[in-house]
């Protein structure tokens, strides 16, 4: 009887980061016509879940561990931006984030990821007082019979 180690998220990883503007409740919609970016997601307060409303825009990094280049595609999309951004947070007192979402394949032959700051993006965070949050997802081993 031999047991084989298995990942979470097996070959594919769902890796991922987004923008968000977050508060108690504000209207989602404004924030899609001033910003005129349209959102990838949504989410409004309810009972018992969310506990916040969200407005979300999302880049997938599917398998990729460098999510560098994706930070800079959603840096790049923002930065012109920065003063409406400003101006959505102060009159709505939102809060903002960066969120990575990254499954870590626990085999030890893959590599880690990577996470690169850089000046733009660091200089982006201090301009706009954006959050940056990092969810970091990884198995257990889980042990299957191989005959």
């Amino acid at each position: 009887m031999t047991y084989e180690k298995l990942t979470y998220s097996g070959t594919e990883c769902n890796n991922y980061l987004y923008f968000s503007f977050d508060a108690e409740y504000f209207d989602t919609k404004k924030i899609t016509e001033e910003l005129n970016i349209k959102p990838t997601s949504v989410m409004i307060k309810k009972e018992p879940v969310p506990k916040s409303t969200a407005w979300e825009y999302r880049i997938d990094a599917g398998n990729e561990i460098d999510l560098e280049n994706y930070l800079e595609k959603l840096i790049k999309k923002l930065e012109p931006k920065i003063e409406i951004i400003n101006g959505l947070k102060e009159k709505h007192k939102l809060t903002t984030r960066i969120q990575f979402v990254i499954d870590i394949d626990i085999n030890p032959e893959s590599s880690t990821p990577s996470f690169g700051l850089n000046k733009k993006a660091i200089d982006f965070f201090a301009k706009t007082g954006t959050e940056v949050d990092f969810d970091i997802y990884k198995a257990d081993t889980i042990g299957l019979l191989n005959d």
